[in-house]
């Protein structure tokens, strides 16, 4: 063996080796590609890729990663990423360009392999954790963290089933999420399965303070900081959800941009109860807690939160935050609070010794009365401790001149000089003014009527709320009903002056609906019924002399579109009776018949109203279009399910669905002439049934334009996908 070719198998050997080792990155600018493991030393790098590390990840204290989008980890393997209390590791996006985080996948070869996150800060990013499907490892703990103004709308924490096999596997994860700041964001933290025979869930002592997730003003569970779902066919381990403070995290709605209301836990699933004890939730007035919370209150088809007995304040052992505003004279100061006078101080109450010696207080309002010129005014103030509770009072008051605005204190930290989240006070107010005003300011952008836009948003159960969108896939969308009941004649021969007098006859009919909007849905029926009638019914003295009756089979087609009155997205117990208008067109097919001597006759086929002994007439139609207006009330029995009352008033475009439209009787002789008439007895005796002297005469008044009639009973509808 030459000595060249020795050097090659030498430098292949070493390749192979330097592949198969930890990758140590130090001081290093840039990662980028695949790592079959990877330590981080402390240093500042930067992430603008996906970077896949096949084996241990391990991070060191003092290590600044920022994530550029479309930057990403992907940990495919053990996880140590630990910090110190003084020399935590900072996980952050860039400001307008912020990447993802960190994701979980696949199962890790190593057996005893953990997820443990300590001291670690993760702020301006998309989704900093995501434990995507098929994850799996030997344990998770997330302890001692900051999740702070993460940017991203999805998740702040998103965590998959891994893939156990429920039939054989007794293994399972302890996941420990405890003592973290969640301050600022503007996702949810999100559990597929809170309880589960693999996971065993642990969520306490936490800080939930300041958050923000985004939807729509209709309160559903994905809507608050803390969800996932809860089934009952899981036995083992039920989610440990306890001494966590939740405070001012708040629903916003994605249209208005504006602040609904809190909006703390929410459940879903088919188990009866969840435990949710011994928690702050925000306030100690059992009423305010249960507006901040989804569960069977609101939706009878998800478990109920046992919320009792709820803590009065945030334990000491949770990370420091203020959790409680008052006016100087001790009375609460509410979130929703208008500001438009300064105020003199005011109290704040946090669950351990906060450190305000150096925090900056600033107040913000609008210039004037309708523009979106802000003033910012740092304001002087003197700190009174008192035990945990600390009394700001302001030196200088400033002069708004009633001009809406909110007090933000800044640069606060803990006796341990760590992060504490930052105060506002009368913020929710200020962001619906800023908002309103926004709006007044691109209408004048389009040349719209200030006047027209300057008027109180809409609520709730607005109009305006038809045009909702509905997020559901299209086939949940669809509700099938079956329906009976009765038809009733209201055209030519009918009494008029009696509506239950005129003969009542059986309806059925089948309905597909399709909800298009939050409260405007689609509709198709198909509807088969007898209308029938005589004269002799009528106390009109012209109708009794006339002497007709008639009955015809009907089958109608009749598009519709409905308004509903409550949103059909919700399901609650509240809201069960659920009553909607519409209207629609018909497309309907009669035949009119007649008995003469014990024998049916087609009438149409007589010409009664001499058809077929004028040549100036033509037979009328058999298929003719019309309209409705129909009233519904739907009880719901649950989500799939509901019973109701139908009532509908048709009109249609003939006069003719009895026979008997606006035309002059015919003679006898001009009936014996014709041709086209078969049986000439039977069509003497139906175009005058009374055989009155009826020269010069009208069948029917022609003032008189169409026949209508009233279809009323009850009906049955289910949903058949969830």
């Amino acid at each position: 063996m030459n000595r060249n070719r020795f050097k090659k198998i030498i430098k292949i050997i070493l390749l192979i080796i330097l592949t198969n080792i930890s990758y140590h990155a130090n001081a290093q600018d840039t990662l980028a590609g695949n790592y079959p493991s990877l330590k981080i030393n402390a240093g500042k790098y930067i992430v603008k890729e996906t970077v896949t590390i096949k084996g241990r990840l391990e991070i060191l204290a003092g290590a600044k990663i920022e994530i550029i989008d479309p930057g990403i980890l992907v940990c495919e393997g053990e996880v140590s990423i630990k910090g110190e209390n003084n020399n935590k590791i900072e996980i952050y996006g860039k400001p307008k360009l912020e990447g993802s985080g960190l994701v979980i996948k696949n199962i890790d070869s190593n057996i005893s392999g953990k997820i443990e996150i300590i001291n670690t800060i993760f702020s301006s990013l998309q989704i900093p954790l995501f434990f995507d499907f098929g994850w799996k490892r030997a344990g998770v703990n997330i302890t001692d963290n900051y999740f702070i103004n993460n940017v991203g709308k999805i998740s702040v924490i998103q965590v998959l089933n891994p893939p156990f096999n429920f039939n054989v596997d007794s293994n399972f994860i302890d996941f420990k999420v405890k003592h973290n700041l969640f301050a600022g964001n503007n996702a949810a933290i999100y559990f597929e399965d809170l309880k589960s025979d693999h996971i065993n869930i642990d969520i306490s002592n936490n800080t939930f303070y300041g958050n923000n997730v985004y939807g729509y003003k209709n309160y559903n569970i994905s809507t608050n900081i803390l969800y996932g779902r809860v089934d009952q066919y899981y036995t083992r381990f039920n989610p440990f959800i306890q001494k966590n403070s939740f405070s001012y995290n708040y629903l916003i709605d994605n249209i208005t941009d504006t602040i609904v209301h809190a909006a703390n836990f929410g459940v879903y699933g088919t188990d009866k109860i969840v435990d949710f004890k011994n928690n702050y939730i925000g306030a100690t007035n059992k009423l305010q807690i249960l507006k901040s919370i989804y569960d069977q209150t609101l939706n009878y088809n998800v478990p109920k939160i046992n919320f009792e007995p709820f803590l009065d304040q945030p334990s000491e052992f949770n990370p420091t935050h203020v959790y409680l505003i008052n006016f100087l004279d001790n009375t609460i100061l509410y979130d929703t609070l208008k500001i438009q006078e300064p105020l003199k101080g005011f109290i704040l109450k946090s669950n351990n010794n906060a450190d305000f010696s150096k925090s900056i207080l600033t107040y913000t309002y609008f210039k004037d009365d309708s523009s979106l010129s802000k003033v910012d005014t740092t304001l002087s103030y003197n700190i009174q401790p008192s035990g945990l509770a600390t009394q700001l009072t302001i030196t200088k008051i400033i002069n708004t001149n009633k001009k809406i605005g909110y007090y933000n204190l800044t640069n606060i930290t803990s006796k341990n000089g760590e992060y504490v989240p930052n105060v506002k006070i009368g913020y929710v107010a200020f962001l619906n003014e800023l908002r309103r005003r926004n709006t007044i300011a691109e209408s004048l952008k389009n040349k719209l009527l200030l006047d027209s836009i300057n008027k109180p948003g809409p609520t709730p159960d607005s109009i305006k709320n038809i045009f909702q969108k509905i997020e559901t896939p299209l086939k949940s969308r669809i509700e099938i009903g079956l329906f009976t009941g009765g038809s009733i004649f209201l055209g030519t021969i009918s009494n008029k002056e009696n509506i239950f007098g005129n003969d009542i006859n059986l309806l059925f009919g089948i309905n597909l609906n399709y909800t298009l909007y939050s409260k405007l849905s689609a509709g198709l029926s198909v509807e088969r019924f007898k209308l029938s009638n005589s004269d002799a019914k009528s106390k009109n003295n012209e109708q009794l002399a006339r002497g007709m009756s008639f009955s015809t089979t009907l089958l109608s087609v009749s598009p519709s579109l409905n308004y509903d009155f409550v949103d059909n997205r919700l399901f609650t117990k509240a809201r069960r009776f659920r009553p909607s208008i519409g209207g629609g067109l018909d497309i309907v097919s009669f035949n009119p018949t007649g008995v003469y001597n014990g024998t049916e006759y087609n009438l149409l086929q007589l010409g009664t109203g001499g058809q077929y002994s004028d040549s100036t007439k033509k037979p009328y139609s058999t298929l003719v279009f019309g309209y409705f207006f129909n009233f519904k009330i739907k009880y719901q029995i649950n989500r799939f399910n509901s019973i109701g009352f139908h009532l509908s008033y048709h009109k249609s475009m003939s006069n003719y669905l009895d026979d008997v439209g606006p035309d002059a009787y015919p003679s006898v002789y001009s009936i014996l002439n014709s041709k086209q008439i078969s049986n000439k007895d039977a069509a003497i005796y139906f175009s005058n049934p009374t055989s009155r002297n009826v020269v010069g005469q009208f069948r029917n008044n022609p003032d008189d334009a169409s026949d209508s009639y009233l279809n009323f009973g009850i009906f049955y509808s289910i949903r058949f996908f969830k």
